[in-house]
Formats: structure tokens, C-alpha cells, sequence
């Protein structure tokens, strides 16, 4: 593990950074729409995936809810830890089965997912293990903050996010992303805007929120400049 790495599980470790059990279980609007933006990029009906930087579950519950087996990666013990806990109070017979890991596994899976974990790592180095990881013709898809959104940084500030744990943001741009995944030898990479402006604004307005998210972020030019993007690309 470098220094960089260290210091990311040294901030996801603690307690205060995890997402609060009541939105992993019942996500807002914004976060529901993104879910399914998700759900729909992936395009497989089920299948084993991984939900790399799965942090403590709010990507790994809806797709286990949905029957697919997850194998959660996150180099938070802690993090990893809470959503063990998580999944074995709600689980039921229809959810898919739930491994946790603190590195990437071994054996193929069908398809990988993952968000806001892009501009967390390396990726000429991670992107080329994950596709090695995909059976042939497996999909990736990522929700991530689109580096060229500059209220982001403004965010940051605001919630006093220390700079090394979010410095990646720089290098997360939509051309950036295509790049590097190309380099890696995806192929079929799209990169999907996802709300003009930032999607939590509209929770209380569900038609709007839906038209931030899917409509107004597809505009010719504004698209990339877009709050977040999805990323789909496939082995």
C-alpha cells in the first residue's frame, strides 16, 4: 500500500465519513436515480460482480437487493465491517450472496461497479487489474464527480474534506476517463453526463430532479460540464 492509499483508509476508517444507514437503506431521489443509472449501464440481469470501493455499502446493498452476488472491495477494514453488519440484518432469501474483501479477487467476475472511487485511485495501475478480472464481454459502469464541475471544489471546502483524500478530482474529466480506460483495452466506453446541476438540490421535486438528471445534463456542449457521469465501457 503507498502513502496515498494509506491516507485514504486512514479517512474512511473513521466513522464520521460513512454514509448513515438510513440512506443506504432508503437512498434520496438523487441517489435513487443515480442507483438506477447504475443498474441500467451494467446492463446484466444478474451475475457475480464486485463493487470496487464499496465503502460501507450504499452501492453493494442496492445490487444485492437486486439479486446479484457483490463481492465488496474497500481498503477500509472499517467501512467493509459496516456494511457486513448492514447485510446480515436485512438480508433475505431473494438477495444475492455478499463478499467483502480488502483487495481485488482472483477469480472473474461478470461485470464491476463502483462510485466515486475513480479520482480515489491510480488508474493506469487498477483499471488494466480490472479488466483482467472480467469474463470476456463483462461491463464495467461508474458513477463518478466530474472534475470539470467546479462547484465540487467548492464543496470540498465547504465540508472541510482535506485536499490529499480528494486531489484525484483534478484528473477525474470525462477525456480523461475515456483515456485511460482505452489504454487499459476497454472497449465501447461511454461517458454519460448525469444532472446539469448537482442532483440533491431536486430531491423534493421528483419530476424536475428526473430532468436535472437525465435531460438537462444531455444538452450539446453544457454535457461536459455535468455534475457527475456514468461511465460504461466493456471487456
Amino acid at each position: 500500500m503507498n502513502n496515498g492509499e494509506f491516507l485514504q483508509r486512514e479517512f474512511f476508517d473513521r466513522h464520521e465519513h460513512l454514509y448513515h444507514t438510513e440512506i443506504i437503506l432508503d437512498p434520496p431521489l438523487s441517489q435513487a436515480l443515480e442507483l438506477e443509472d447504475l443498474e441500467n449501464t451494467l446492463q446484466l440481469s444478474k451475475g457475480r460482480i464486485i463493487d470496487f470501493g464499496c465503502g460501507s455499502g450504499r452501492i453493494s446493498m442496492y445490487f444485492l437487493r437486486r439479486g446479484f452476488n457483490v463481492i465488496g472491495v474497500d481498503v477500509s477494514s472499517h467501512s467493509i465491517q459496516h456494511l457486513e453488519n448492514l447485510y446480515q440484518t436485512h438480508k433475505t432469501e431473494s438477495w444475492g450472496k455478499l463478499e467483502t474483501m480488502t483487495s481485488l479477487p482472483i477469480n472473474l467476475v461478470d461485470g464491476v461497479v463502483g462510485a466515486d472511487i475513480l479520482h480515489h485511485i491510480d488508474m493506469p495501475s487498477y483499471l488494466p487489474k480490472i479488466y483482467s478480472l472480467l469474463k470476456q464481454g463483462g461491463r464495467v459502469a461508474f458513477s463518478e464527480p466530474n472534475g470539470l464541475h467546479l462547484p465540487w471544489y467548492a464543496y470540498l471546502w465547504v465540508k472541510r474534506i482535506p485536499w490529499h483524500v480528494e486531489e484525484g478530482l483534478l484528473k477525474c474529466t470525462p477525456r480523461n476517463v475515456h483515456r485511460q480506460l482505452s489504454k487499459a483495452g476497454f472497449q465501447n466506453i461511454k461517458i454519460n453526463p448525469h444532472g446539469l446541476l448537482p442532483t440533491f438540490l431536486f430531491n423534493r421535486w421528483s419530476r424536475l430532479c428526473r430532468y436535472n438528471a437525465f435531460t438537462m445534463s444531455r444538452i450539446p456542449l453544457l454535457s461536459t460540464l455535468s455534475f457527475r457521469f456514468i461511465v460504461e465501457a466493456q471487456k
